[in-house]
């Protein structure tokens, strides 16, 4: 890699800003603490923001960069909120107190607004959204990507929801970043 990569790291170390190398069939996060025509020295962070180390790169073994993208931006996003994203999981009351079903959780979810992701029997894409719609049979999702981003309705049958993750890492970002573009929009 040349002028381009160079360019890329000078901008990522310049900004503090994430980057992510593609390496030796690895991928690492991190910040950009110093770099060379031989060498980069990345401050490595998790795919949920935390600081691990520092780490060394041979910048021949470097294939790619990623800089200020989807996933990128989301792990900042998690780094620059962790208590609201690793805060203790929020759970719906009573639910201890009762005998608790699939369609049981969906109605809890749509009673209280609540952003879930549903674990399906015949999808390999587990769909985030809220519950909008709920009959004895079928479901009215509003559909969030990842990223926090409309992604339109989807109606599953209940039946095949075999899961529903009420408060996790996951669903307690996108929460936090539809409040935040929310409030945004006022």
């Amino acid at each position: 890699m040349g002028a381009l990569l160079t360019d890329m790291l000078q901008r990522a170390q310049r900004t503090r800003r994430v980057v992510a190398l593609q390496a030796a069939g690895e991928l690492y996060l991190g910040y950009v603490l110093s770099h060379n025509p031989d060498l980069v020295l990345l401050r490595t962070i998790t795919r949920q923001g935390m600081l691990t180390g520092v780490r060394s790169l041979g910048l021949h073994e470097v294939t790619q960069v990623h800089f200020d993208d989807k996933y990128i931006r989301l792990i900042e996003f998690k780094e620059h909120n962790p208590d609201a994203v690793f805060g203790l999981p929020s759970a719906p009351d009573g639910l201890e107190q009762h005998y608790l079903s699939v369609p049981a959780l969906l109605q809890r979810a749509l009673d209280a607004h609540q952003l879930v992701q549903l674990v399906t029997t015949n999808s390999s894409n587990d769909p985030y959204g809220y519950v909008v719609r709920l009959t004895d049979d079928e479901l009215l999702l509003e559909v969030y990507t990842p990223f926090g981003e409309p992604d339109g309705h989807t109606v599953l049958q209940v039946e095949d929801v075999r899961s529903v993750v009420w408060s996790d890492e996951e669903t307690r970002t996108l929460e936090l970043m539809l409040r935040q573009r929310a409030a945004e929009n006022q």
